[in-house]
């Protein structure tokens, strides 16, 4: 059986070095370097596949639609952003009324300038010869390139952990959108720097000069900052963006005067306001809610940079708005995942909320309160995210063992693979065992694992993985045949120290089956003899000099059968070992009872529908209209009546079933 899993990087045939001169500022090569990323910011370990392309990946931040029309609010502050009082934070207001607040210049100024990026140090790709800053350009100019516009970073340097880029303005302004984007495992810092060139080059008279930002620059920063702070609530951490077009000071500063757009003058906004910040943290600790209302939205796309500047927002307000339809946030795309309130009023797509309620559910996995009804409790949401971790049941492991001897096998091999391996290929290895080993370096790790990985030197110069290794005579000279030949191997790998098996079982998942029809060592049977397949899942702790604990988790197949005439009992056929970055193991739940269940929802449910029906009868709305009120009134058939009595006129015709309502 051949094992499938990523190996070591190979560079471009023909690549130039990833580091050229002595120090100093490098210009880009055009050819690109041997360390490329992924779309999710991993290493591409085979450069020679990917070739010189440059695709823009899922996750980029894509930059505000072209201009929708001005924005035609109606109306002051919304009035149905009630997300309830909180703790007075006053940070924002600090950093709105200072001067040295960190902010992009790029949208409000021209010319050049230079990005320190931050986070290169602690990534996957500082292992690379180069430290990993062409893998870091190549992601940078991938991720903040579109469909019709290649980004370029002109010149690069590192100077102790930050890399330093020069590109035009307008590149600027695309690359810091990747401001807090996850690289090789590492999130990303980018903030907006003064050129040292341009900084350390002399005028005409001699003197050294500085580049400062324009007077008129400076000024609309300021006014913007003004009109954020007056727009600021610190008790309720709320930022009101409604009916900017009625902004005095927006109107004063002549903004929706000719052909300026919400789209452009919001993305402004967006990149002071972000400025103020200089992590994500003190994002979620000053603005949790925002509101939208009254800027007649068609969709978002004039507003995407609010899910660029405030992905962890917990609440908000798009009422009075044009919104019809789901494909209206799209340009939001996968963000405001914590979202847990979400008011639609007074926008067209609020009559479909019945139907479209699964949808916008499964958009927003947090969510809780949909136009101020509760549509599912903290509970709930808990229960259906931890059910979206693992949507196939992880059954137990399946251990059918032939008197003891898979278990005997693996508590020796546990103990002598880590004590004395030679011993372990004198007691269960001979001349015909097959030995494999694989670097599985793409594997999927969980959010939670940021931990450093080790290393994989010393393995990956005898990694056997197919995905990446299509030469037969390297597939073949990897493939271990013999004891001697393993035994070169294994000398050559670090020391281990794996759980103990009798007191931490729960750090392994094993399976043990039969397995028919093996080749008989002793020639005897044509048919062939039984033997055992056991697979391993656990993992073991690196022995190495370098300080800190290197932990490995792997997955090891063996195939055992009988012995031949005078040697060991029990041999090894096969042994397929494959290495991942550690990574917890996916232990499985202890069943529910499927019956006790079925009969709580059948009986819930008919109770339900038997009140839907009612309400039916009573109002002449159609059921699905009737099921929507009743759930908006936690399923009280006369506060349900009530609820319909009151609001009957402003129900669409089609929310009848003969507008028989009168």
């Amino acid at each position: 059986m051949l094992q499938r899993a990523p190996v070591a990087p190979r560079g471009p045939r023909n690549a130039s070095p990833s580091v050229r001169g002595r120090g100093g500022i490098q210009k880009r090569s055009k050819a690109g370097g041997p360390g490329r990323v992924d779309r999710d910011g991993d290493l591409v370990m085979d450069a020679t596949a990917a070739g010189d392309k440059r695709r823009s990946g899922k996750g980029r931040l894509e930059g505000p639609a072209s201009s929708r029309g001005a924005g035609r609010g109606r109306g002051g502050p919304s009035r149905g952003a009630n997300f309830g009082a909180v703790k007075t934070q006053q940070a924002i207001i600090r950093g709105l009324e200072t001067r040295q607040a960190n902010v992009l210049e790029s949208r409000i100024t021209t010319g050049g300038t230079t990005l320190q990026i931050d986070g290169l140090s602690s990534s996957k790709a500082a292992s690379n010869p180069d430290g990993g800053v062409e893998s870091l350009l190549a992601f940078l100019e991938r991720k903040a390139s579109g469909p019709n516009r290649n980004v370029k970073i002109k010149k690069s340097h590192k100077k102790g952990d930050s890399v330093f880029v020069t590109a035009s303005s307008e590149d600027i302004a695309e690359i810091q959108k990747l401001d807090g984007f996850t690289f090789a495992g590492a999130t990303l810092g980018i903030q907006a720097r003064d050129s040292p060139s341009s900084a350390s080059r002399p005028d005409k008279f001699g003197d050294k000069r500085k580049d400062e930002v324009s007077s008129n620059a400076m000024e609309i920063k300021e006014r913007l900052k003004g009109v954020l702070a007056a727009r600021y609530n610190g008790d309720l951490k709320l930022l009101n963006l409604s009916a900017l077009a009625q902004d005095p000071g927006l109107k004063e500063m002549g903004v929706f005067d000719g052909n300026t757009t919400t789209s452009k003058i919001f993305p402004a906004l967006m990149v002071v306001c972000g400025g103020l910040f200089k992590t994500r943290q003190e994002k979620q600790d000053a603005i949790v809610s925002v509101t939208l209302a009254d800027n007649d939205l068609a969709d978002v796309s004039d507003v995407t940079a609010l899910a660029q500047t405030f992905p962890d927002l917990q609440h908000l307000d798009l009422s009075r708005n044009r919104l019809t339809q789901m494909s209206n946030f799209d340009a939001w795309g996968a963000k405001f995942r914590h979202l847990s309130t979400l008011i639609l009023t007074g926008n067209p797509i609020e009559t479909q909320l019945a139907t479209l309620k699964p949808d916008i559910m499964k958009k927003y996995p947090y969510l809780e309160i949909l136009n101020g009804i509760q549509i599912r409790t903290p509970e709930e949401v808990a229960a259906a995210l931890e059910t979206a971790k693992s949507p196939i049941p992880i059954a137990g492991p399946d251990f059918r063992d032939v008197g003891q001897v898979g278990e005997n096998f693996i508590r020796q091999f546990v103990v002598l693979y880590d004590t004395d391996r030679s011993a372990l290929l004198a007691n269960f290895y001979d001349a015909q065992s097959v030995h494999s080993l694989s670097v599985n370096q793409n594997a999927p790790r969980g959010h939670k694992n940021s931990a450093p990985i080790a290393p994989w030197a010393p393995y990956i110069k005898q990694s056997r993985n197919l995905v990446k290794i299509n030469n037969l005579p390297t597939q073949m000279t990897r493939l271990h045949r013999g004891s001697q030949a393993i035994q070169k191997l294994w000398s050559a790998l670090p020391a281990t120290r794996h759980p103990d098996i009798q007191t931490a079982g729960d750090k392994y998942l094993i399976e043990c089956h039969a397995l028919p029809g093996l080749a008989d060592p002793t020639g005897q049977s044509v048919r062939g003899v039984d033997g055992l397949i056991i697979t391993m899942h656990g993992e073991f702790e690196e022995q190495n000099e370098s300080p800190g604990i290197s932990l490995r988790s792997f997955s090891r197949t063996f195939v055992l059968g009988p012995g031949a005439s005078g040697a060991q009992p029990i041999r090894v056929v096969s042994d397929m070992l494959t290495l991942r970055a550690w990574g917890p193991l996916a232990l499985p739940k202890p069943p529910l009872n499927p019956q006790a269940n079925t009969t709580i929802i059948t009986t819930e449910q008919q109770k339900q529908e038997a009140m839907a029906m009612q309400l039916v009868e009573r109002t002449g709305m159609t059921p699905q209209y009737s099921a929507l009120c009743l759930t908006e009134t936690g399923w009280d058939l006369e506060k349900a009546f009530m609820a319909f009595t009151a609001n009957k006129d402003k129900l669409p015709a089609d929310a009848f079933i003969t507008n028989a309502a009168s």
